[in-house]
């Protein structure tokens, strides 16, 4: 389990560990036993089945965001005392275009503890000042500047550029990276072109089916401000490994 852990860490992925630190004496062979919880729903361990999922269900309905301990019971009177605890990597997001809904969006995203890159080639957008929230601010080619940063699966891609040929350009350079987020806004009309453009260059549509685009979720968001809400929440959700996008107040007794 431990090699597991490792590669989590140096992979960039975020995963819930839970370890039994104590039990009914019926499952006492577990004592000491882990557990995985990935972000992308997966799980592994050192557990029965039918324990996992019930110790997943538990952690998955909480948002703890500190190390705690909990017991989980199980049909046949018997218990589990369990300690939790996250390891995640630096979540990073990188910009790409820095006009006027990339403004919000990367101040957003630097209150929710992001490192953000912002990259544009133009001077006069790729400027510190416009970004106080962003780690790094590049001014240079997409494709070139792209070529030179570490793309993993703790880092989000968000392309909210001028036009379609700047949007094609960054996903040619992002559309097989690792990123745990790759969103691209745009029209219904502007997204579909930039997809054929991409396909007719023998990029697969099972590998497009990742891109999220348009990006974000459904709030009818008009201003600057508005659409980078909606991209930060869509990130979120799948930042979290869940959610559906619904109103808190709908899920009421589900």
């Amino acid at each position: 389990m431990f090699e597991k852990l490792l590669s989590v860490v140096n992979e960039g992925r975020m995963s819930d560990i839970i370890t039994v630190i104590d039990s009914s004496p019926d499952h006492r062979k577990y004592i000491g036993k882990m557990l995985l919880l990935h972000s992308n729903g997966h799980m592994e361990g050192e557990l029965d089945e039918a324990a996992a999922g019930k110790i997943a269900e538990t952690v998955r309905a909480m948002a703890w965001t500190k190390p705690v301990t909990f017991t989980v019971s199980d049909t046949a009177g018997g218990h589990y005392r369990l300690f939790w605890d996250r390891v995640e990597s630096e979540a990073r997001a990188i910009v790409l275009g820095g006009g006027h809904i990339s403004q919000p969006l990367v101040q957003m995203l630097s209150m929710l503890d992001f490192n953000v890159t912002v990259i544009d080639d133009r001077p006069e957008f790729a400027n510190p000042s416009r970004f106080p929230g962003a780690r790094l601010v590049i001014c240079d080619n997409f494709q070139k500047a792209l070529a030179g940063l570490k793309i993993d699966a703790a880092t989000s891609v968000m392309i909210v550029t001028r036009g379609h040929r700047y949007d094609l350009e960054c996903l040619r350079a992002t559309v097989n990276s690792k990123a745990f987020y790759l969103g691209m806004i745009g029209s219904q009309r502007r997204v579909r072109e930039v997809l054929s453009l991409i396909e007719g260059e023998g990029v697969s549509k099972e590998l497009l089916q990742r891109l999220r685009s348009p990006v974000g979720l459904d709030i009818k968001a008009q201003t600057p401000a508005e659409i980078a809400v909606s991209i930060v929440a869509e990130l979120i959700m799948t930042y979290r490994g869940g959610g559906s996008g619904r109103p808190l107040s709908r899920k009421k007794g589900e």
